[in-house]
């Protein structure tokens, strides 16, 4: 189908015969994503009465909506162990017109240059300061302090291009880079404030279930703050930091969580920060692409039990 014809399809939205309407819009859906750019070119124009406003807004969600879902259930099918890939699903869906393949491409690069810096012979200590070192000194990424929640904070994109963001966001990245680099690093849930944990192989292949009562997991060495350009926290800080908050420390509180956890809790993320700026309806997007990813993942994915946490302090 020619621009010219989706236009002319798209200039028939607003026609008062509901019948023309529904075979308009399924005619619209059934071209997929492909026709997106040219109905986006059309919704910026911003001269359109509010019937025909409202009804492009719903082709752009169908449109989009069902995009992003399948390519979410491909990575569960594929074992939802790919960091960066399931974080970039979840910019996808807040920006249609987000373009992954520069994303990747910034990405790759970030990881070469860590890549370039390892070698076997290093500690643990020694290998979280060499990411550090790229990260926050070579590349000069840094924290996002607005002190207002904002959803680019936690977008993996925007926190690449602006090089800044939230615990989330700087998170992710720092947790992406690690894990496709083979080091034993674990994103680790903690209320208020995500972090990561540097592991040994015992408790990266084997798990470690029985820790005692109100103790940081064994199997973990130290945790490690991105937000705070790659801190190291002894756990003892980790267990007074629960104790405050009367929380038990536990593997649910303070063990390593499983990626879709994660993304999981970046969803809620970006859909809180969507709440607190008035952008109702893409925070009911997000919360409804929470409910999709919470169902799919029962049947496709194991994950830890937890809880959503939004807002990242």
């Amino acid at each position: 189908m020619s621009v010219s014809e989706i236009h002319a399809l798209i200039q028939l939205l607003d026609d008062p015969d509901e019948g023309v309407y529904r075979h308009v819009r399924e005619e619209l859906l059934s071209k997929g994503t492909g026709i997106l750019p040219a109905v986006l070119e059309h919704r910026a124009d911003k001269s359109h009465c509010a019937v025909h406003e409202s009804r492009l807004n719903e082709l752009v969600d169908g449109l989009h909506g069902g995009y992003v879902k399948s390519g979410l259930q491909d990575w569960f099918k594929e074992g939802a162990q790919n960091i960066i890939e399931g974080a970039l699903w979840i910019h996808k869906a807040s920006d249609p017109l987000i373009d992954i393949d520069v994303v990747k491409a910034q990405y790759e690069k970030l990881k070469r240059d860590v890549w370039l810096e390892l070698n076997e012979e290093l500690t643990a200590l020694e290998q979280v300061r060499i990411l550090n070192h790229v990260l926050f000194s070579a590349e000069g990424f840094t924290n996002a302090k607005s002190g207002h929640p904002d959803p680019q904070d936690a977008l993996i994109g925007e926190v690449m291009k602006l090089k800044s963001g939230n615990p989330l966001g700087l998170g992710i990245l720092y947790l992406a880079i690690a894990r496709d680099l083979n080091l034993p690093i674990h994103g680790v849930n903690l209320p208020n404030h995500f972090i990561l944990c540097y592991c040994d192989e015992h408790h990266v292949h084997n798990g470690a279930k029985h820790t005692e009562d109100n103790q940081v997991p064994g199997g973990i060495l130290f945790y490690i703050n991105p937000f705070s350009e790659g801190t190291v926290i002894h756990p003892n800080d980790v267990s007074e930091f629960l104790s405050h908050l009367d929380l038990p420390v536990d593997e649910r509180h303070c063990g390593p969580c499983a990626p879709i956890d994660i993304i999981r809790r970046l969803i809620g993320n970006v859909a809180y920060a969507y709440e607190r700026n008035g952008s109702v309806s893409q925070a009911e997007n997000m919360r409804e692409l929470l409910l999709f990813v919470e169902s799919d993942t029962k049947h496709n994915v194991e994950s830890q039990e937890g809880f959503e946490e939004e807002g990242e302090l």
